[in-house]
C-alpha cells in the first residue's frame, strides 16, 4: 500500500533542472507502484512549481501507457495492488484549460487499463448512511475528499462548505477494500460513460 503526497512537490527539482537546461522534454515521470505513474506538464511560461499540471497514467508490463486522468488535484494517491484511488480535477463549467475556476476535485478509483470510476457520490452515500446525515445535502455541501491508507483501511477525509451548526466542516470515513471493490463494481455496472469537457478524458459515473 502506498500513499503519495503532494505530486506537485515531487517534480519541483526536476522542473527547475529542466528549466535551467532550457529543455522541458522529456516530461518528468514519477513511478508510484502497481504500474501507475505521475507525469509533470510544466507551464513553459512559468518556473513556479504550482503552475505545473500533473497527469496520471498506467504503464503496462510491455511498456504501453494509458492515460487515466489529465490533471490531478494534488493531494496524493493510494495504490493497493492493481487499484488506484486518486483525486482528479474535473471540469464542470468551462472547457478552457487556462481557467482554474471551471474544475472541482472528485474522488476516482481505477483498475487499469479499465476506465476510471467517479466514486464520489457513492462514498458520500455511505458516509450519509453511517452518520445519519441527508445524502442530497451532503452532495450539495461537499467540497473535497482526501484518500489515505491507514492500518489496512482506506481512510477518506471529507470536507464540506457550510456554516450550519448541525453539519460538520470535516469528517472521516473508513472503508475496507472489499467495500471499495463493491463500490467500484456498482459504479461500473450501473454507471454511464462520460467525458471531461476540459480534457476530453473518458470516465464512468453513476
Amino acid at each position: 500500500m502506498k500513499l503519495i503526497k503532494n505530486p506537485i512537490v515531487h517534480f519541483s527539482l526536476a522542473i527547475l533542472c529542466a528549466g535551467l537546461a532550457g529543455c522541458m522534454t522529456p516530461k518528468p515521470v514519477a513511478p508510484l507502484g502497481g504500474g501507475y505513474e505521475e507525469i509533470a506538464h510544466p507551464n513553459r511560461s512559468s518556473t513556479a512549481p504550482s503552475d505545473t499540471r500533473v497527469s496520471f497514467q498506467y504503464r503496462a508490463p510491455n511498456g504501453k501507457t494509458t492515460l487515466i486522468w489529465s490533471s490531478l488535484y494534488g493531494v496524493g494517491e493510494v495504490i493497493k495492488g492493481d487499484v488506484a484511488i486518486f483525486v482528479g480535477d474535473k471540469a464542470y463549467v468551462s472547457p478552457d484549460p487556462n481557467d482554474p475556476r471551471g474544475t472541482k476535485p472528485r474522488l476516482f478509483a481505477v483498475r487499469s487499463p479499465a476506465l476510471p470510476l467517479d466514486i464520489t457520490d457513492e462514498v458520500l452515500w455511505r458516509w450519509s448512511k453511517a452518520t445519519g446525515k441527508d445524502f442530497v445535502k451532503a452532495v450539495q455541501l461537499f467540497s473535497m475528499m482526501t484518500p489515505e491508507e491507514k492500518n489496512g483501511w482506506l481512510e477518506l477525509h471529507l470536507e464540506f462548505w457550510t456554516e450550519e451548526k448541525d453539519w460538520p466542516d470535516t469528517s472521516t470515513l473508513q472503508l475496507d477494500w472489499n467495500q471499495v471493490s463493491d463500490i467500484m463494481r456498482d459504479v461500473k455496472e450501473k454507471g454511464v460513460l462520460r467525458k471531461d469537457p476540459r480534457w476530453d478524458t473518458p470516465y464512468i459515473e453513476k
